[in-house]
């Protein structure tokens, strides 16, 4: 009996249904890897845009066609077209592409089950980029610079002739913000945005109608006259003056306006109102005589106050400063109020010597004479110098300066060319001589027992000057002062005549009497000689103060 054949192995029904299934989606699988063997798998996003199913060819053409898209920026009303190269734009593009084709592709069994993945799944893949941040930064400095603009709060034009006031419209302003652009550009230049939407900020100004009413305003202020007081007399002043200051003001970040004035031009019309209207303080004016005692000794001189006939020929004058800040201040407030009284600031000034002060100059306090030979052009400067300094008045306190009361010697002012001592040498010099004068000078005030502040004795001895008390002058480095130490003004007079020049100084100086002790010449070796002269004041209290000087003279240089 024959062996029975061998039975196959039956498959169970739940296999084969399970298995067929399966089957379908290999072979489907299979089919779309040879499908998509060259082509971005299904769900493969670049930059937010689908390159599903296309070949490299077709996704490198898209690239570079997006490289050189347009980005458009929106800042508020304007649109700015933005080249993406020259904002600094680069893109690897076969790097990107390997990363579109490799998209949904890795995984293992032969990669069927990625594919599988990949097929049914969403890829988005970026591109590689790089980004200029230089060329960045210029491109948005550029958009910066097209969009923004300063806020102009509008204008009045104020015709001074015609008398008219116009209106110019404000507009408003507007700055983006550059940090926000600058990032915003950049990740559009990332991520493929090809719209930018910009931050700007928007200055506010007031309307149109209102600059209008200001400039009707400041029409209305120009058909008033314009009173000012404070300043003497009133005055009134033409419209054509005021109308150079008036202008629009603005307050306030809401851009309100109002009516207001240019700093500049109220200044210069204050300025200009206090050119006629500041008036200086005017000293008492005193008679005395020019010379009534003559003092000239060279060695030892005792002297102490005389009576004088001092007499008041006019009293002094206060005088008005205009207060040039406050008055403008004034001026700015009055036309934003729309008043037309304006009452300028002023200041009073006193005369440094009053009537009644001069009343009290009864006595001569110091006089000095010195001499010269008649009809030398020397002669010619100290009485120049003379006629300027005769009648000066030094308050109580002041200090007297030759320099500063006369000035630089010039042709222009009538000195003329004569000696002067220069490093030892004599020289011709305008204004020389002047130093006698000074030296008499020096010597009544010495006399008169005021406080020596600066003097130089020359450097050589000269033999019509007191040996150790006398001053020499040169403009603007030697100088003689000395300061009114008294409770009374001091009058300073002056005489001159052929052959002497005498200054005296009326005043009232307490009593103080006041000697010169001349000491003995002494041999100093390379130079003439050396003394000592010791100036004695006597106060009325029995004070008394001695104040030695000591002055060295050089040798006259060969020739001289």
């Amino acid at each position: 009996m024959a062996a029975p054949a061998p039975r196959r192995p039956r498959v169970p029904v739940p296999l084969l249904v399970l298995a067929l299934p399966v089957a379908v989606v290999l072979i489907a699988v299979l089919g779309l890897r040879v499908a998509y063997a060259d082509r971005a798998l299904p769900g493969t996003e670049l930059a937010g845009a689908s390159v599903s199913g296309k070949t490299e060819d077709e996704i490198r053409t898209e690239l570079e066609q997006f490289a050189t898209r347009t980005i458009v920026v929106r800042a508020g009303d304007r649109r700015l077209r933005v080249d993406p190269v020259e904002a600094g734009y680069a893109a690897n593009i076969e790097a990107t592409l390997d990363r579109v084709m490799d998209a949904g592709r890795d995984g293992a069994l032969g990669g069927l089950l990625s594919t599988v993945g990949g097929i049914t799944g969403r890829h988005e893949v970026l591109i590689d980029t790089r980004i200029d941040t230089t060329r960045l930064d210029r491109t948005v400095t550029r958009i910066a610079q097209s969009v923004d603009r300063e806020a102009f709060p509008g204008a009045l034009d104020v015709d001074a002739e015609l008398l008219e006031v116009g209106a110019r419209p404000p507009r408003s302003g507007r700055e983006i913000d550059r940090d926000d652009l600058r990032q915003r550009l950049l990740r559009a230049l990332q991520t493929g945005r090809r719209d930018v939407r910009a931050s700007v900020q928007t200055t506010r100004v007031a309307s149109r109608a209102d600059v209008e009413r200001v400039a009707q305003e400041a029409q209305d202020y120009l058909d008033a006259p314009v009173r000012v007081t404070g300043i003497g007399e009133p005055l009134t002043l033409e419209a054509s003056k005021v109308a150079p200051i008036l202008r629009l003001s603005t307050a306030g970040d809401d851009g309100t306006v109002s009516l207001g004035t240019s700093a500049a031009e109220t200044e210069k019309l204050v300025a200009s109102i206090a050119a006629r209207r500041d008036r200086k303080a005017r000293d008492a004016e005193l008679s005395a005589p020019g010379r009534s005692t003559i003092v000239d000794g060279k060695g030892d001189v005792t002297w102490r106050p005389k009576r004088a006939d001092v007499r008041v020929v006019r009293d002094g004058r206060s005088g008005r400063v205009v207060q040039r800040e406050r008055s403008a201040e004034r001026v700015t407030a009055a036309v934003r109020a729309g008043e037309h009284d304006i009452a300028l600031a002023t200041t009073e000034t006193k005369p440094a010597v009053g009537a009644d002060a001069a009343r009290g100059l009864d006595r001569l306090i110091g006089t000095f004479t010195t001499r010269y030979e008649p009809g030398q052009p020397r002669v010619t400067n100290i009485r120049r110098i003379a006629r300027t300094v005769d009648g000066t008045l030094v308050a109580p306190g002041a200090t007297f300066s030759l320099n500063g009361r006369v000035g630089q010697r010039t042709e222009a002012d009538g000195y003329v060319e004569a000696p002067f001592i220069a490093d030892g040498k004599i020289v011709p010099s305008v204004g020389g001589g002047v130093s006698q004068f000074s030296t008499t000078l020096y010597n009544a005030a010495y006399f008169a027992g005021l406080r020596l502040d600066a003097h130089m004795p020359h450097s050589l001895y000269i033999a019509r000057y007191p040996p150790g008390r006398e001053a020499t002058l040169n403009f603007p480095d030697i100088d003689l002062r000395w300061t009114n130490d008294t409770d009374a003004p001091v009058l300073i007079r002056t005489f001159t005549d052929e052959t002497s020049v005498t200054v005296s100084l009326y005043g009232d100086n307490g009593g103080r009497r006041v000697s010169a002790d001349t000491g003995a010449r002494r041999p100093v070796a390379g130079g003439d000689f050396a003394i000592t002269v010791t100036r004695v004041v006597r106060y009325a209290d029995g004070r008394e103060v001695r104040q030695p000087y000591t002055t060295t003279y050089d040798q006259p240089a060969e020739g001289e």
